[in-house]
């Protein structure tokens, strides 16, 4: 299977950012044009033109860069060639046509040197190293990628350090090395989280997906290109949107699910005929293929990987060449053809042959030569120092030889006197320290024992205390992204605060049949025990939603209850153990305002018009047997109102010691804090729940996880 992987292609000076062809932004620059004939202005904006049009109209950018380049030239404009070279080189990259990319932005980067640019020499050498990567030359795009990542780090430039975190990882995936690849991709996340930069998330979250196929977890592979293509159809991304849809039909094709992911490849050559993107057709047309040749429908396969072929050769992919030939060859080999079969597992073994010793030699050779000519250099200005120290120490010898002679018998007396008294004196000291030897022999032998053991007892903390981070980066991923709560829930907040390095509680939020479906979780337990338990609860959560269609609450809380148990194999015997969750579980129908809710311990407060409404809830946990027979939960629905407050929480809150008097929040207090700040806007209730709370802490332990959403009704 062919797991598409997405490169963050760096923008050289584009202040306009857009995803798609922005008429206003359009016009507003050819009115800029009109006004500054044949000055720098000019030179700039017409670069800013062309990077509008690269994606729809890629021919029209390309006259746009080249007018830009020919007046930067004419009036001697340095940056102004470097900008409009860039942009070229994108426009190129974007159509696959690498050679050229390759030839813009290496003219770009050389003039970028000359002027010390260093933000643009970054991304240049970021650009071209994704260009040697999709050519398959990975230790040249690693090198490009390293130079770029050093100089962002050197200028504090975060969206640089994302892209060239996110390539850096592409290499390591393309080694197959799955954790260091996992590493920067998470990198990714967490700076362009902060960044609010969707584009650059979605492409890590896809590359997250890929990652974990190739490590065989389907449905998380699934799960993060969904995520990644919600954000880019929320930015009309049509590039990503286009490349989701191919990994996607390739995870389904592995499902045998063959006519909804040949619904997926359309999609993509639909798209493809508005961006022009000869690699992506290539890809999509390699997964048609693989989809009849699986099905056994070899006609249509054959048909289909000889289209790839054909964009292959003429865009130069050695790649998508390379696994075409493979996938003929096994085609063939199916059909008992094996002189095909042959003929194209031999054009598939030189074209990977290619692939993995491209430039190889060359590069031996210049480096080779490189240390023979250091080498010599080096012989060479060695021998005349020598010749040079011969001259100075033969004056030296003849000037000091009789100073030496005199010296040497003088000193040789001394010598022996001194030798006899220090012999004297060791041999006193020799009884003395033998003694002593013997006492601290032991003492050392007990110290370094001690020492081994604290050298590894530190590793083995390092090692669990890395492990468990990793974990964290795991588990916030399974969190629905804050884009998708404010979409869903745009007047609402989540105060999360988890009491170790990872939560025992979590949350979930989804849309399902026109309802949206809001939970707030606490697992059995904290930090590891509480996490394990907290990814178990939202698989089940979203297997009884996504899966089983589930709409009402208390039906999916009975589902949680029966899985839980099968899945930690609990039992009526054994029920003392119980595994479990408390849960606070509402769906939402904004249109009717209605409100349906189910919860296992936690209940639902409702504040209208200044009072407090409890929905009390089942006095059980999901997933524990209390007795002999198994609990089931209460259906609970409700009218809302415009200005209503729901707050779902989880106990941390309440629970937590501090104030004065080392004593509990306790629950009436929240009650209270709640009324009292309900008619405020979400954001600001968030930052008084939050500074309530460190306040009321202080400087005593945190003793659980924090967990709280507030959802204003509009």
């Amino acid at each position: 299977m062919r797991i598409r992987l997405f490169l963050l292609v760096a923008a050289y000076l584009i202040t306009v950012i857009s995803f798609g062809q922005d008429q206003r932004i359009v016009d507003s620059l050819q009115q800029v044009l009109k006004s500054h004939p044949l000055d720098t202005t000019e030179v700039n904006t017409l670069s800013l033109l062309a990077s509008e049009y690269r994606y729809n109209s890629p021919d029209k950018a390309a006259e746009f860069a080249e007018q830009g380049l020919q007046k930067a030239e004419k009036i001697s404009y340095k940056k102004g060639i470097a900008k409009n070279l860039h942009v070229l080189g994108m426009i190129n990259m974007n159509q696959a046509n690498y050679d050229k990319a390759l030839h813009y932005y290496k003219r770009s980067l050389k003039i970028s040197e000359e002027l010390n640019d260093k933000n643009a020499i970054s991304i240049s050498n970021n650009n071209i190293g994704m260009i040697y990567g999709s050519q398959g030359n990975y230790d040249k795009a690693l090198q490009y990628y390293l130079t770029s990542l050093k100089i962002d780090e050197e200028l504090g430039n975060q969206k640089g350090m994302a892209s060239s975190y996110n390539n850096v990882g592409l290499i390591y995936w393309s080694q197959g090395n799955y954790d260091k690849a996992l590493d920067n991709f998470t990198q990714v996340i967490s700076i362009c989280s902060n960044l609010n930069d969707k584009k650059s998330m979605a492409g890590a979250y896809s590359n997250i997906g890929g990652v974990n196929y190739y490590k065989g977890k389907m449905d998380l592979s699934i799960m993060f290109f969904k995520k990644a293509l919600l954000l880019y159809e929320e930015i009309n991304y049509k590039p990503g949107m286009s490349t989701l849809c191919v990994n996607i039909s390739d995870v389904l094709i592995e499902q045998k699910k063959y006519e909804e992911a040949l619904q997926f490849t359309t999609r993509s050559l639909e798209i493809e005929k508005e961006t022009g993107n000869k690699a992506q057709v290539c890809y999509a047309y390699m997964s048609i293929a693989k989809n009849y040749s699986d099905r056994n429908i070899y006609s249509k396969a054959i048909e289909n990987f000889n289209y790839a072929v054909d964009i292959a050769k003429e865009i130069n992919a050695l790649k998508q060449l390379s696994e075409s030939y493979k996938a003929l060859s096994e085609v063939y080999q199916k059909m008992n053809n094996y002189k095909d079969a042959f003929d194209y597992h031999r054009k598939y073994t030189a074209v990977k042959d290619s692939i993995l010793n491209k430039e190889s030699s060359a590069q031996i050779a210049e480096m080779d030569a490189k240390y023979n000519n250091d080498k010599k250099n080096k012989e060479i200005e060695l021998l005349k120092k020598e010749k040079e120290i011969q001259v100075i120490t033969r004056a030296a010898e003849q000037s000091k030889s009789a100073f030496i002679r005199n010296t040497l018998i003088g000193g040789c007396l001394v010598v022996i006197l001194i030798a006899l008294l220090l012999y004297n004196r060791n041999q006193v000291r020799r009884k003395a320290n033998i003694a002593l030897e013997a006492k601290n022999q032991n003492i050392n032998d007990q110290k370094n024992q001690i020492e081994l053991q604290n050298l590894e007892l530190g590793i083995k903390n390092k090692e669990i205390t890395d492990s468990i981070k990793y974990a964290k980066r795991l588990q916030e991923a399974i969190l629905p992204p804050s884009a998708l709560v404010k979409k869903l829930l745009p007047d609402s907040f989540v105060l999360y605060k988890p009491k170790d390095i990872v939560s025992g509680d979590f949350y979930f939020v989804e849309e399902w049949g026109g309802k949206v479906f809001v939970a707030a979780v606490d697992c059995t337990g904290h930090g590891v025990p509480g996490a394990f338990m907290s990814i178990v609860g939202y698989n089940l959560l979203n297997q009884a939603l996504n899966v089983y269609g589930l709409e009402k609450p208390f039906l999916i809380l009975n589902d949680l209850n029966k899985n839980i148990s099968k899945m930690l194999h609990q039992s009526q015997e054994d029920s003392a153990v119980k595994d479990g969750m408390d849960i606070c579980l509402i769906s939402l129908d904004k249109e009717k305002k209605i409100l349906e809710y189910a919860g296992a311990y936690n209940p639902l407060w409702i504040i209208r018009k200044g009072e407090l409404m409890e929905v009390k809830p089942d006095k059980f946990p999901v997933g524990a047997f209390l007795g002999e027979d198994v609990k089931y939960f209460t259906h609970n629905m409700f009218q809302l109102e415009p200005g209503d407050m729901l707050y779902l929480f989880t106990d941390g809150y309440a629970d937590q010691f501090g104030g004065p008097a080392g004593k509990k929040f306790k629950y009436k207090q929240l009650q209270q804090l709640m009324i009292t700040n309900s008619v405020k806007a979400v954001n600001e209730q968030y930052l008084v729940f939050d500074e309530t709370f460190e306040k009321w802490k202080g400087s005593l332990e945190q003793i659980d996880d924090i967990l709280m959403i507030g959802i204003k009704i509009s």
